[in-house]
């Protein structure tokens, strides 16, 4: 038993937390009720249900996080287009056209409106379109860590399995824990999903 809590204290330090006492502290979340130590299954589906809002506000602030530091580290840069450049020609005729232009002067603000409001346009779809590309940058890290942990907990299982038959376990049982806590189904759940 000893020998398994060493592989449970790797596996929740890896995941970053481990909820049973190290060295005399605790580090079990301090949001969670005191249902934790009840045994009813309404309370247990509550308490599950609140770990998983737990997790999941903690993931989406780590990933606008993730996202605010990529987009400190690489700027969004949008470069303005040149302006157009006319022909000699075109400047007579706009010169004998400058009285005209005094009519259209409007026209020119709302012009120059409409380019400000472009350059704003282009520049907020960049934004979006790195913020897209890091979210999917920090999923990816987070399925690949996940894919990590599971191969980590594979090895656990296939160790603790051989430690059980080598101390004399029957297979039999052995094969019918293995259906009864889902081991193959959820292994193969999960590796089906990480492909597509």
């Amino acid at each position: 038993m000893e020998q398994s809590n060493i592989y449970l204290q790797k596996f929740y330090t890896q995941m970053g937390h481990y909820p049973y006492p190290v060295h005399g502290i605790s580090t079990l979340p301090t949001k969670m009720p005191m249902l934790v130590h009840s045994n009813k299954p309404e309370q247990i589906d509550e308490m599950v249900a609140i770990e998983l809002q737990h997790l999941k506000t903690h993931y989406a602030d780590e990933e606008q996080r993730y996202v605010d530091q990529m987009l400190l580290e690489n700027p969004v840069v949008v470069e303005r287009r040149p302006p157009t450049t006319r022909s000699s020609d075109e400047a007579t005729s706009v010169a004998v056209a400058a009285t005209a232009q005094t009519l259209s002067n409007s026209r020119d603000t709302t012009q120059r409106q409409r380019a400000e409001s472009c350059r704003k346009s282009r520049y907020n779809n960049k934004i979006k379109k790195a913020k897209l590309r890091f979210r999917h940058k920090f999923a990816c890290n987070q399925l690949s860590e996940s894919a990590g942990v599971l191969d980590y907990m594979r090895d656990v299982i296939a160790q603790a399995e051989s430690q059980l038959l080598a101390r004399g376990f029957n297979r039999a049982a052995l094969e019918r824990m293995r259906q009864n806590f889902g081991v193959d189904r959820c292994g193969a759940a999960i590796t089906s999903s990480m492909d597509h």
